[in-house]
């Protein structure tokens, strides 16, 4: 396994925190407009351009005018402004009691958001500065005319972008954009996984019937225990320096929890077959595991599925009753699910330079994805005939496209449980009847899954 492919986490969590931020963007915004009407002042006083004849009427306007009119500008963007968070406020209130308090990250580090606000902050500023800037050209001989004419491109552009905002806050507030976008993030982190272990297999060329002898017989000695030293989730593991320092100590380790776990203090988090570690190894071992208060999508792909199953639980609470919600949040975990089918997941191991493995850590399965995706939509959706119907189309997708023994597990144990509940249902027979067609198809699908085994 290449060490140079991992990421380091730090930054990893760094970069999270920054995405998801509201000042960070503003920021960066705000700096460059500075920066660029410092620069158009310093063009307007020694570059010369006041002596070009189709430049006249920038340069040679009344200063009183002008002041007067940045003036109106920075204050009319200062009301854009507040409008612009007050819009922005309200979109984060109606995510969090319709869509669940989790999703607001979502919104959060929406990058057009952070845009808009940035514009209108740094526009206000831009004014204000060239407002001050025109003191010293009282008598209107000359003025900055450049940097005026950068003042009201941006304010024209403001208009536009205010349109947009606007158009994008109303757009981003249905569900099914809300929807799309999680699913959207969920087949990324999907993505960054299979992508990681596709580089792992095609740089390691270890005989793994020798690595699974040596790591059984490494069982046998007595078990080296690491115990947390605070709690959190568990937002990113850095395998990387992880493998560095078992390599170095010529030694394996299992780590026993995955990024999304909550973790006490003194719980096991791993163990080793080293009978002792330095404090310093201690400490970097321990510094490997970057904790915080929630679970992001960092290195945990069950964050978006969770995302999602959330939303479906609060469309089918009695206080909101969107079922058209629930079943678009069931036909994106579906087409999720359908895609992990074709997919073969990462081994949970590490190698060092030599081949020899050195790390073995718990891995996501197909199994546990899935049954996050239906189980609880499942259970809560007893009352809805219409989206229990629709799990069993999701799992009939599923058993269409099903290659392996666990998906065929899946798609059975769905299967039964979801037969179960709509045993338990008064149903008129039209209702019997959409219902008993689809569970004939599944169990069409499962006997010929079976014949093709036999």
């Amino acid at each position: 396994m290449p060490l140079s492919t991992i990421k380091n986490t730090s930054i990893l969590k760094a970069y999270d925190a920054i995405k998801t931020s509201f000042w960070f963007t503003p920021c960066l915004i705000l700096s460059l407009t500075i920066l660029g009407c410092i620069s158009l002042l310093l063009i307007d006083l020694y570059a010369g351009l006041d002596s070009l004849p189709w430049l006249n009427s920038l340069y040679h306007a009344n200063a009183d005018i002008t002041r007067d009119l940045l003036t109106t500008v920075a204050s009319s963007v200062m009301t854009v402004v507040s409008i612009t968070f007050s819009i922005t406020i309200v979109a984060l209130t109606n995510a969090s009691s319709q869509f669940g308090p989790r999703l607001i990250r979502n919104f959060m580090e929406d990058s057009s958001t952070q845009i808009v606000l940035g514009v209108f902050i740094s526009l206000f500023v831009y004014c204000l500065v060239l407002v001050r800037m025109t003191d010293d050209f009282a008598d209107g001989a000359f003025l900055p005319g450049l940097t005026i004419a950068g003042a009201i491109a941006m304010t024209l552009f403001g208009i536009l972008l205010l349109i947009y905002f606007i158009h994008h806050v109303s757009l981003n507030l249905q569900s099914d954009s809300v929807i799309d976008n999680v699913y959207s993030e969920l087949q990324s982190s999907i993505e960054q996984i299979f992508k990681q272990q596709k580089e792992e297999e095609a740089d390691s060329s270890t005989d793994k019937k020798q690595v699974q002898t040596t790591k059984q017989a490494d069982k046998k000695h007595e078990q080296f225990e690491f115990r947390s030293k605070s709690c959190g989730y568990i937002q990113a593991i850095n395998y990387a320096d992880i493998t560095n320092v078992i390599s170095k100590l010529d030694g394996h380790l299992d780590i026993l929890v995955n990024p999304g776990d909550f973790i006490v203090n003194r719980m096991v988090v791993m163990t080793s077959n080293i009978e002792r570690f330095s404090e310093e190894d201690k400490q970097t071992l321990h510094e490997c595991f970057t904790l915080g208060p929630k679970r992001t999508p960092i290195q945990d792909p069950e964050f978006a599925v969770h995302q999602l199953v959330e939303i479906a639980l609060r469309a089918l609470s009695p206080g909101i009753n969107d079922p058209y919600s629930a079943i678009a949040c069931i036909d994106k975990l579906t087409a999720a699910v359908c895609d992990l089918t074709q997919k073969s997941f990462p081994e949970g191991a590490t190698y060092d330079d030599n081949d020899i493995e050195r790390v073995t850590y718990k891995t996501t399965s197909f199994e546990n994805l899935a049954n996050i995706a239906f189980n609880q939509i499942r259970q809560y959706s007893q009352s809805c005939l219409a989206v229990q119907l629709r799990q069993l189309e999701g799992v009939i997708r599923i058993a269409e496209q099903a290659n392996h023994s666990t998906h065929w597990s899946f798609v059975y144990h769905q299967k039964l449980m979801l037969e179960h509940g709509l045993e338990q249902q008064q149903l008129v027979d039209l209702d019997k009847k959409e219902v008993s067609s689809r569970l004939q198809t599944l169990t069409k699908l499962l006997e010929k899954a079976k014949t093709l085994k036999s």
